[in-house]
């Protein structure tokens, strides 16, 4: 009997290791299908992004953007390389054969890639230990990674990165940007902790290099007072006006040195093993730097650009990854898709991801045609440009926000910020976010036990008088009551001043008051039936298929006054968003395709991304929410990121553009303004008075 036990007992393990191996198989096969499936949806992908290219009428708007982003990214890139301390070829190879590779393959249509400030001081520690044919290793290295990356799926990871981090890193490059730049500036080969000791002799002026020093300050100066002119490639011109004049006048300076007319022939770069196993420690955080600062950038260019569909991210790390080997195999070094010229590809007109791929396309053209006149330029006038970079990565505003706010993100943002700038760049990243992650684990959520006196009122919230506005209010004005008529509220008539235009296509129901230029746009929907009154400020926009509606009996207040729906001056609601009352939106505030904001406050200057959910909550002036965050506690708000210059630049520009299609839509239909049918209709029921927000 007991060896029958023992024989059924070992059957039975049998069976279950047999039925276990199956299922690992079955397991197997399954994650491989799932790859396999992954690969034919990106390869699906990129076939549709390049039949839109096909399809497209813009090959003129594309040429003119590539013609203005290559001589953007030329001073750049011979620019960053000298920074690395690498031959300036090295620069413009990797931005013609990376950044045309990466236009070919990439997710991003609009994106350009090539060598990136954010990564030069990891690339420079490379350079010292290894040399040119380590950094080519490393691509190859960062290549690698960037592929597996886009395998795994990696790329819906981006948005948990905490942004302190971030900053903290941008800023520590931007400090290493000044201290190797700055000596170069003056004429001097050394750091700037060097050179302070030259300042305490009295003739430390005797060895400045005052041609370097014009040089630098012409190309800094031209950079900075064109800001504004974001199509005028600014560093272009300033370097061709300082390189022209001072080999006209022959002035003894450091210049770029001799720059190779041809191309090399590929090649993997001739590393031993062990060599390659040390250059592996260092390669990849540069992989991961490379491949998040790539993301960081789609992100921002699908919003800058309004694009109807959005990067593929995991297409956009295979795609980075292809860039980085073809840099390798030239010779070339890292490449990361990159936000400065991406941004000035969108904003010349760039339709396709065909103004990308010419932009490389005149890269090479340079390479093989200007190689002389690039050897000229001075290095002093490279230094003025990379000092203005620097000094814009720097964000120490950013820290003095977060050591008032969130403590555990200001550590962060330091220690990030300390390990960059000592060389530990690694230790300085992993410290980062532990700090960051454990203070966000530590904050507990505060409960609160007692109704707010507000909401005991149904009024979300009070807000300071700050606007006037004059609007005819209803003689029979009355707030709604339990079981009262809808009707009576759906009968209400929107005051329309004569300078707005409201789309034929757009429906505007019940008491809704419209300022000054505000544009709704086609197939809107302002609905103030069940929650009223609405207000929209002067110059706000509200664009195509948005909806705006409240809750019954609830308001903000908003300078005495009760308002269901209230959106301040300057505010841009993009299209798609679900704007839902009780809710306050500050003026200069930027409401991001499909997000939804309910029962909220929303501060000025404000930027909400894409996709995000804001509920239930009261956001301070000045915050980012990022794309498709959900903030629904008081946690969440804490660890927002304050707004950049380029949020508030953006909603600026989408002003000012819906400012300018009021004038368009209304020339257009003939100076016939179908507003003023609405203000006939309402001035029996409407009574001109001053009102104070």
């Amino acid at each position: 009997m007991k060896k029958l036990i023992g024989y059924s007992n070992s059957n039975h393990i049998l069976i279950k290791n047999k039925n276990l191996f199956h299922k690992k198989s079955l397991e197997k096969n399954i994650f491989n299908l799932k790859n396999i499936l992954h690969i034919n949806d990106l390869a699906k992908d990129l076939t549709d992004n390049w039949l839109e290219v096909l399809r497209s009428k813009s090959l003129i708007q594309d040429i003119i953007a590539a013609i203005t982003v290559a001589s953007v990214a030329l001073p750049l890139n011979i620019a960053l390389a000298v920074a690395c301390g690498l031959p300036a070829s090295t620069g413009i190879i990797a931005g013609a054969v990376g950044g045309g590779i990466a236009a070919l393959f990439g997710g991003s249509a609009l994106q350009v890639t090539g060598p990136a400030a954010a990564l030069s001081f990891m690339i420079l520690s490379i350079t010292k230990e290894f040399g040119a044919v380590g950094v080519a290793g490393a691509c190859i290295i960062i290549a690698i990674i960037q592929f597996l990356l886009s395998l795994l799926k990696a790329g819906r990871f981006i948005k948990f990165m905490p942004e302190a981090v971030l900053v903290g890193f941008t800023t520590g490059v931007g400090l290493r940007l000044l201290d190797n730049q700055f000596p170069e500036l003056l004429g001097f080969n050394s750091s700037v902790f060097a050179i302070s000791k030259i300042f305490n002799r009295s003739d430390w002026l005797h060895e400045v290099s005052w041609h370097a020093v014009v040089c630098g300050l012409v190309v800094a100066l031209l950079v900075t007072s064109c800001k504004q002119f974001k199509r005028f490639p600014a560093a272009f011109v300033g370097i061709v006006i300082v390189t022209e004049v001072s080999t006209r006048l022959d002035w003894s300076i450091q210049r770029v040195g001799s720059i190779p007319s041809f191309l090399p022939l590929p090649s993997l770069p001739l590393l031993s093993l062990d060599r390659w196993i040390q250059l592996l420690a260092l390669a990849i955080p540069l992989a991961f730097l490379a491949s998040i600062e790539s993301l960081l950038s789609a992100q921002a260019i699908d919003r800058i650009s309004h694009s109807k569909k959005s990067h593929n991210s995991n297409l956009e790390l295979f795609g980075q990854g292809f860039a980085n080997l073809g840099s390798g195999l030239f010779g070339g070094m890292p490449v990361s898709g990159v936000i400065v010229r991406s941004s000035v590809n969108v904003q010349c007109g760039a339709k396709t991801r065909l103004s990308s791929l010419l932009h490389a396309v005149l890269l090479l053209v340079c390479i093989f045609y200007l190689a002389d006149t690039m050897a000229s330029i001075p290095l002093a006038a490279l230094a003025g440009l990379l000092c203005v970079i620097g000094l814009r990565l720097v964000e120490f505003k950013t820290f003095f926000h977060l050591l008032k706010a969130q403590k555990f993100a200001a550590l962060s943002f330091a220690l990030t910020m300390i390990g960059t700038v000592s060389g530990h760049l690694l230790w300085g990243l992993l410290s980062g976010i532990l700090v960051f992650s454990f203070g966000y684990w530590l904050k507990k959520p505060e409960k609160k036990t007692e109704i707010s006196p507000l909401k005991s009122k149904n009024i979300r919230g009070h807000l300071p008088s700050r606007i006037k506005v004059e609007y005819k209010k209803p003689t029979h004005y009355t707030l709604p009551i339990e079981n009262q008529n809808w009707l009576t509220q759906i009968r209400e008539k929107a005051y329309i001043t004569a300078s707005a235009f409201v789309h034929q296509k757009a429906s505007l129901i019940g008491r809704i008051v419209l300022g000054d230029h505000v544009h709704i746009a086609a197939e809107s929907s302002i609905r103030a039936d069940e929650g009223t009154p609405f207000f929209i400020g002067s110059n706000s926009n509200i664009q195509d298929g948005v909806v705006i509606h409240a809750l019954k009996e609830k308001w903000v207040s908003v300078g005495g006054e009760d308002w269901a729906v209230y959106i301040g001056e300057n505010v841009s609601v993009a299209h798609q968003a679900l704007v839902h009352g009780p809710c306050f939106i500050g003026d200069n505030s930027f409401i991001g395709f499909q997000a939804i904001v309910h029962d909220s406050i929303i501060g000025s200057h404000c930027y909400i991304g894409i996709g995000a959910i804001v509920v239930g909550v009261e956001i301070p002036a000045g915050r980012y929410v990022p794309h498709g965050m959900v903030v629904d506690s008081l946690d969440k708000v804490d660890i927002l990121p304050q707004v950049t210059d380029a949020h508030m630049n953006f909603n600026e520009d989408v002003v000012d553009v819906n400012k300018g299609l009021v004038a368009a839509y209304k020339k257009h239909n003939g100076h016939f303004d179908t507003n003023k049918k609405n203000l006939e209709n309402t001035s029996m029921k409407w009574k001109k008075t001053p009102y104070k927000f």
